[in-house]
């Protein structure tokens, strides 16, 4: 059955934000929107994931109001381009809002209500293998500006294949970026103010 709605959430600033999740809890807040594990429905299969929610800004404050953590230089925009000399991986290494023709690199859409994989250990659900690996960080994790952050591993026909999926928080908006058999960010998460969120040992859904 799906999650009851209504479910309040309290953020920062004594605010308080309607989710319609089961078992919802908060793990951060980056720039307006707040980050919180869940799960869509109640008493089914599905794995918790980890949501994005948007934080309306309440009415008389400023539009471009920082939230606590967010008093950070703006990373560098990607390059359109990747240099002549770059390796087939780096060209690779585009966010897909430069791909889509996205005016900066940012993507105008609002990600709200969005599912993304909750960190890790996945096992098949009717083999008990072992098919995944991910591991996901918050906070500073990109030219020391606010991101999320997901390294993950699959098990394919072929072997195990690396992917990375960033999204960084600006003004503009949130810029995404994917990676598949190359994991630039890696050089980002020991950097202060990056944390990991401890990974579950589960099963895939079926």
């Amino acid at each position: 059955m799906p999650a009851m709605s209504g479910i309040q959430l309290k953020v920062s600033d004594d605010r308080v934000i309607d989710v319609d999740l089961a078992e919802a809890k908060l793990i951060s807040e980056l720039k307006g929107y707040a980050i919180i594990a869940g799960r869509t429905c109640v008493d089914c299969d599905e794995n918790t994931a980890i949501f994005l929610e948007r934080i309306d800004i309440a009415p008389g404050e400023p539009l471009q109001k920082r939230q606590r953590g967010d008093e950070l230089p703006e990373p560098e925009r990607f390059a359109a381009q990747a240099p002549p000399d770059s390796s087939v991986a780096e060209q690779r290494d585009q966010s897909q809002a430069e791909i889509e023709g996205n005016e900066d690199g940012v993507l105008n859409a609002d990600l709200s209500g969005e599912r993304f994989t909750y960190p890790g250990v996945y096992r098949d659900y009717l083999t008990k293998e072992l098919v995944e690996k991910t591991r996901m960080f918050y906070g500073k994790c990109h030219e020391d500006g606010p991101a999320l952050l997901w390294l993950s591993e699959y098990l394919t026909d072929k072997g195990w294949v690396k992917e990375e999926y960033l999204l960084v928080f600006r003004d503009e908006g949130i810029e995404h970026r994917y990676n598949q058999t190359h994991q630039p960010s890696v050089y980002f998460i020991g950097n202060e103010g990056c944390r990991e969120v401890p990974g579950v040992d589960t099963t895939t859904e079926p």
